[in-house]
């Protein structure tokens, strides 16, 4: 009887084992180091531009898709306690973009990188721009510096 007990708790923590060996935790599953969001015209098929915030040097890779007059610009923004001790989302540093014709990068890309305090949350907040006007804005999930 202690035998077969033995190995059904021995096959269960097995299972149990490979469950967590074969499911990603939740930080790597929500994130992988980045986060990304795009900006898109309502009902166009395909985005406009895109920003990837990399965690690991706060790294801003943007890229504009389509040479449609419209640029890609993205913001890292940091989630910051104010005077009252509320959290809200604030702007660090300047803008960084693109468009289908300025790149700093030989991938066709521009590449911004920042600096930020370690271990605070922080999301990029993309949009598109054309002469002085901004629409089709978007954020992504946040993670941490």
């Amino acid at each position: 009887m202690i035998g077969k007990v033995t190995k059904a708790v021995v096959a269960a923590g097995v299972a149990v084992g490979m469950a967590v060996v074969a499911t990603p935790g939740a930080a790597s599953a929500a994130n992988n180091g980045y986060a990304w969001a795009a900006w898109a015209v309502p009902g166009a098929s395909i985005n406009g531009g895109v920003a990837k915030l990399y965690a690991d040097g706060e790294i801003l890779r943007l890229e504009d898709f389509q040479a449609d007059g419209w640029g890609t610009r993205a913001q890292i923004q940091k989630l910051m306690p104010d005077s009252s001790g509320v959290l809200h989302w604030v702007n660090h540093s300047s803008p960084c973009f693109d468009d289908t014709s300025t790149s700093n990068t030989s991938g066709g890309m521009t590449v911004c990188n920042y600096n930020t305090a370690e271990n605070i949350p922080i999301r990029v907040h993309v949009w598109a721009s054309r002469d002085g006007v901004y629409k089709y804005h978007n954020y992504s999930p946040s993670i941490r510096s």
